[in-house]
């Protein structure tokens, strides 16, 4: 039986593009960790993900929606009416987002670095790539945010003794995706008719009622890690929550890679999903043995090469700072199940998107959240701190497992 493996050129541009942002988070902190302290290490990583939350809130589900609808319509002049809909809902979102993060100076500690994530809240609300993705024009995108994310780099290395390197990494960060975005705005949201598509007070507040439990799934998810990553501070130490944010960054880009290759699979996997349930079953069955192989071997490099990986990660300068060398160490070989438990769980969720069973997807995601808030509690009530580092796995295979019960109970009440 023949693989059904995602249009080359798609997978290609889309692996592009998530190694790409990958690498840049991560070739960021070594320049952090060698020339700054652990406190704003720790802040750099708080910032970053209350802006991965506040993006998900901001793009309210419709980077996975968009892509669906945009396949499935009969012709091209519904585009500019999806797009419309998709600004609408953006732009609410944004103003909300824009709130909180002007008030975050006052209440939390280094609060004011929170304001550096401002243009990257910018660039989610004209985020074109729901519509590149679903109509096979990502390759140019990639390149583009590649040459970008280079730019970054280079002016970030060299401010990297400056005393706000901190509030440089993210300006510069944040700035260059909006840039990026604002090219491909016209394209990707019609701008010229847009305003004649415009949906109507009442049409917005269905489309917020529908999308808001996709959108609910979206934060569930990231909470599992961010909410883990804020209570972090209160019982253990600034060394462990640095090292933590690596391998929280880690975990991240690994699933960029598999969220990579469930973009590039999704248009073709929607075009399947309507020939019937059969011609689905064995699409997922084909990319979960793909996805698998591949998590595997990542899993197994995690594992039993822990102290390369990191050499290479922070520029083989381990005397630098032998102690969080050590303390990521020991991290990273407890992750190694974790790529594996994300790939086997990216399908199950593509089902529920392609099936609209947007209640049973925040069900799920809530759920998982429950067991993240539960782990956190019994952290406040005097686990050990070296239980943390298993956070990641029981987290991701209680993930895996809820969204396998309520497939499973779904096909049985329609059978």
């Amino acid at each position: 039986m023949k693989l059904n493996i995602p249009a080359i050129g798609q997978f290609t541009a889309l692996l592009i593009l998530n190694i790409t942002n990958a690498l840049f988070q991560l070739m960021v902190i070594p320049l952090l960790v060698h020339n700054t302290s652990t406190n704003l290490v720790g802040t750099y990583f708080l910032v970053l993900s209350f802006g991965v939350l506040a993006s998900i809130f901001i793009n309210f589900g419709t980077g996975q929606t968009a892509v669906v609808e945009i396949r499935q319509v009969q012709n091209k002049e519904q585009y500019p009416s999806i797009a419309a809909q998709v600004l609408s809902l953006r732009f609410w979102a944004l103003l909300i987002a824009l709130l909180v993060c002007s008030l975050l100076p006052y209440v939390v500690n280094n609060g004011i670095y929170y304001l550096c994530a401002i243009p990257l809240l910018l660039s989610e609300f004209i985020n074109p790539q729901y519509f590149l993705i679903a109509t096979y024009n990502v390759r140019q995108y990639s390149l583009l945010n590649a040459a970008i994310r280079i730019a970054a780099f280079v002016g970030i290395y060299i401010f990297r003794t400056h005393e706000h390197i901190v509030a440089i990494a993210l300006l510069f960060s944040g700035t260059g995706v909006l840039l990026l975005h604002l090219k491909y705005a016209s394209t990707a949201f019609f701008i010229k008719n847009i305003f004649s598509n415009l949906p109507n007070f009442h049409t917005i507040k269905q489309l917020i009622k529908a999308q808001s439990l996709v959108l609910g799934n979206g934060l569930t998810v990231h909470l599992q890690q961010s909410l883990f990553l804020f209570a972090l501070p209160h019982f253990v130490t600034p060394l462990f929550l640095s090292a933590y944010g690596l391998i929280d960054k880690l975990i991240s880009s690994g699933r960029m890679m598999v969220n990579a290759y469930s973009a590039a699979v999704m248009p073709h996997a929607a075009g399947t999903h309507q020939q019937g349930l059969a011609h689905w079953a064995q699409l997922k069955k084909q990319q979960n043995k793909i996805l698998a192989a591949l998590c595997i071997i990542a899993g197994a490099i995690l594992y039993f090469f822990p102290e390369q990986i990191l050499m290479i990660l922070l520029w083989g300068k381990k005397a630098s700072n032998a102690e969080f060398f050590n303390q990521a160490t020991v991290l990273l070989k407890l992750i190694a199940p974790v790529p594996l438990l994300i790939a086997l769980n990216v399908l199950n969720v593509a089902e529920l998107l392609l099936e609209k069973k947007y209640l049973a997807y925040f069900i799920a995601g809530v759920l998982v959240l429950l067991v993240a808030i539960l782990f956190v509690v019994f952290m406040y009530l005097g686990l050990p701190i070296k239980v943390a580092g298993y956070y990641p796995v029981i987290v991701e295979g209680s993930c895996l497992l809820i969204y396998f019960l309520i497939l499973k109970g779904l096909k049985s009440a329609k059978q």
